[in-house]
This record gives C-alpha cells, structure tokens and sequence, in this order.
C-alpha cells in the first residue's frame, strides 16, 4: 500500500494504475492517504491524496476525513483537511456537520456549503439542492460562540440569493433574541436597506442620531481614498453646490465605512460622505471625488473650480496606498491653480495643469531630491526622482495645504455632524446598492 501511495508521485501510467489499486482497497487506504496528506515532507501532490478521497472512494473517506480534522491540533494540518473536507460537496452531509462540535468542522461545513450552493458573482443553483433546508440550517449558527464558524455563515447566508430575506425577517420579528442583531446586519448585506422592514430602517436612523451625540473624529482611510477639500463648515452649501441630494446623518464610522464599500468593490460614484467641519475644513469622500479618474476628472476640475469661486479655495485629491499613486487638484478664486498625477502610469502628464506648488517643490528639498519644475544638468535622474515621489505625496500635500483625512482623531475640532448623500451620478444612473455598514 505504501508503494502505491508512493506512485502517485511518479508518472502519469504509473499513477493511474496506483489510484486503481488503492480505490480497490477502499476503507483500509483512507488513514494511510490522509497521513500522506498530512506529512509535509512527502512527495505525493496533495492534489493526487485529495482527488482519490473525495472523488474515488468519498464513501468510505469522508467520515474518516471529518475525524481527522475534529482531532488536527496545528493550523497546517486543519487547512490542509479543510480543503478536502469542503471539495466532498456532500451538501447534506454539511448540514449534519454545523452541528459538530468542533468549530473547525462547523467552520469548514459552512465553507463546503458555500462552494456548491452559492449564486454570488452570477451563478446558478444548485438543482440539486434544497436552499430552504440549508439557509434553516445555518440561521442559527449567526450566534456561534467561535466567531468565525459566525463570521463564515454571515457570508454565506448573503451568497445564497434572495430566499434568506424572508427567514432572517423572521427572526427579526419573532426572535430568538440572541439572532436578532445579526440577522438586521446579514438582512442589509443581503438585501440592502429595501430588505429591511419600516421598523428596522426605523431603528437604524434612530441608532445613527444617538451615536452622533458623541461622534468622534477618526482617519478615513479607504486604500483608495478620493476626496474634496474645501475651507470652512459651510457643509450644506458646498451639498447644494455639488448637486447632491438624499442626505442622512452619519457618523465618521459609518461615513468611513460606506467609502471603504465604495471604493474596494468597484469605483462607486452615485455616494459619498461629507464630513462635518474638522480643524477648519469640510471634506468630501468617495470614488466620485477623484480628480485624476479618466472618468471623474473632467467634472471634478469644474466642481473644485465653482466650489473654490465660492469658498476662495478648494481642493480634490487621490491616494491608493497600496502602490495606487496619488492625484491633486488645487483651485482658487474660480481658477485652477495645479492639477497632477503620479502613478508611475504612461498617461500621467495628460492629467498635468499648471506649474509646481510651492508646496510640492519643498516636499522634493525635504526628501532631499531636485525640487519639481527645476532643470539641473542631469534632467533625466531628476525626473526619475520626481516619478518616484509624486505617488506617495498626496497626503503630505492635503496636511501642506489644509488638513487630511489621514491625520482625523480624537483630537481634531469637529463642529456639526456628517452626512451620506447622492450624487448626480445616482440621478443618471441609479441608485447605489446599500449594504450592511459599521455605525
């Protein structure tokens, strides 16, 4: 047996002939595989181990793979079998399985439900599957006492289509008490604010007005951040100017939270959060915002430029700080001052107006290199310098030129409270999907 094992290693005749072999021995070959499975050192794929078990001989393997991972005590081990376990696709078998002691196999359950039921990214389902049976099945683990055996059936329940709305409203009326919460959060990711009863859309706005009682600033970072800028806490002003509309209270969290949605899952431009007055300024969040997006950067120009005709100043930026480069846009009194891109892209120079900041040029002195818009005998390595710090300066310049969204926390002087309102985008193109947002 050893020596078939062995051959799954070799060539391809002699594989197939040790897979007949050791489908032939059937129960008795199951430890030894998911030994050979478990042993770093071996030779053997993991691909070979796992394609015997679950597709050659899955009714002698699965019970045995199940015991194996209840037992795994190191996480190579539990991953190893976790991926084994969730390729049986034995859907009924799942639903036994949520009921398991040990977190790992409920875990691991769930995740095997996922693979062969989900209708996330447009799949179909599963013909084979009754979806009432699984989403009753997994309701109660919301309240799982190990948390992400919890956080995995969250997920899960928002990829199995629409038929979880009606058994989560379900709980939401008659309980238990301890599913309630998670049921309001998994309702909105699943289903977005039209999902929700009037009493719970209720309850949220009203959620939302006490917490902003005592709202405190904090960083809006979304990796990719796009944002306005622009002096003064004229909040409603600077709304009614950029043609936004529908606006709700929100917290910095939940302002935060939306631009994160929006900015990680596809460029968002029908939303965006507007800050209150922080140290002096109002800022505007959202994909929407970004001055140097091939699809944004004609209309944000203007808007800055109207919006800096009215207030003295106003500003547009763009930091993806994963290696996404940045973007600026400066205007004053109705004209544009500088606009420019770094992201080490072919195109950047299209997006170029206007001369060097003052500011840019003593970001270039402070990191020791030749200031922007200079010419010294080495042209080249100057630029070169330049193309390797203008993706990193965005924030630098908003801190340079008034306040970044970066530097927010507890000690910045808010005045008011923020708002998550529509933009024109929306009025054009429809309304974004809502979703399920930290508060």
């Amino acid at each position: 047996m050893k020596d078939a094992i062995k051959a799954l290693a070799a060539d391809p005749y002699q594989r197939e002939a040790a897979r007949v072999r050791l489908a032939v021995e059937g129960r008795s070959v199951v430890r030894p595989l998911i030994a050979e499975l478990l042993d770093e050192t071996s030779p053997v794929p993991w691909q070979e181990i796992e394609r015997l078990l679950v597709k050659w001989i899955p009714e002698h393997a699965y019970d045995e793979v199940l015991a194996a991972l209840a037992s795994a005590s190191d996480k190579v081990s539990r991953r190893r079998l976790s991926r084994t376990f969730t390729s049986f696709g034995a859907v009924d078998r799942y639903i036994e399985a949520l009921n398991h002691p040990s977190a790992s196999v409920r875990e691991s359950a769930a995740m095997g439900i996922q693979s062969a039921c989900s209708v996330a990214y447009g799949r179909k389902p599963n013909p084979d599957v009754d979806y009432d049976l699984v989403i009753d099945a997994l309701i109660p683990l919301l309240a799982d006492p190990d948390e992400d055996v919890a956080q995995r059936v969250r997920w899960l329940l928002t990829m199995l289509g629409d038929g979880v709305l009606e058994p989560l409203r379900h709980v939401r009326r008659h309980g238990p008490g301890k599913l309630r919460a998670h049921a309001l959060s998994v309702l909105a990711a699943a289903g977005g604010e039209e999902a929700l009863s009037a009493a719970d859309r209720a309850a949220v706005e009203r959620l939302v007005r006490i917490k902003l009682l005592d709202d405190r600033a904090q960083p809006l970072d979304t990796c990719f951040t796009s944002w306005i800028a622009v002096p003064g806490g004229d909040q409603q002003g600077i709304a009614e100017l950029l043609g936004l509309f529908d606006a709700r209270p929100a917290t910095f969290e939940l302002g935060l939270s939306v631009g994160s949605h929006d900015s990680h899952d596809g460029a968002e431009y029908g939303r965006v959060y507007v800050t209150p007055e922080v140290d002096g300024w109002t800022l505007v969040l959202g994909p929407w915002c970004n001055p140097v997006d091939p699809e944004r950067a004609e209309d944000v120009l203007r808007v800055v430029t109207e919006l800096s005709r009215h207030h003295g100043r106003a500003q547009a930026y763009y930091f993806g700080e994963q290696g996404g480069g940045s973007g600026w846009l400066v205007a004053e009194n109705g004209e544009t001052v500088r606009r420019c891109k770094g992201s080490w892209a072919k195109d950047d120079a299209r997006f170029s107006l206007g001369e060097p900041l003052p500011q840019e040029r003593a970001a270039c002195i402070e990191e020791g290199i030749t200031p922007v818009g200079d010419a010294p005998a080495d042209g080249e390595e100057a630029d070169e310098e330049w193309t390797d710090l203008a993706p990193y300066l965005a924030p630098d310049l908003a801190r340079r030129l008034g306040v970044s969204p970066f530097d927010l926390g507890p000690d910045t002087t808010v005045r008011g409270a923020g708002i998550v309102a529509l933009t024109p985008h929306a009025r054009a193109h429809g309304r974004p999907c809502t979703g399920a947002y930290a508060i």
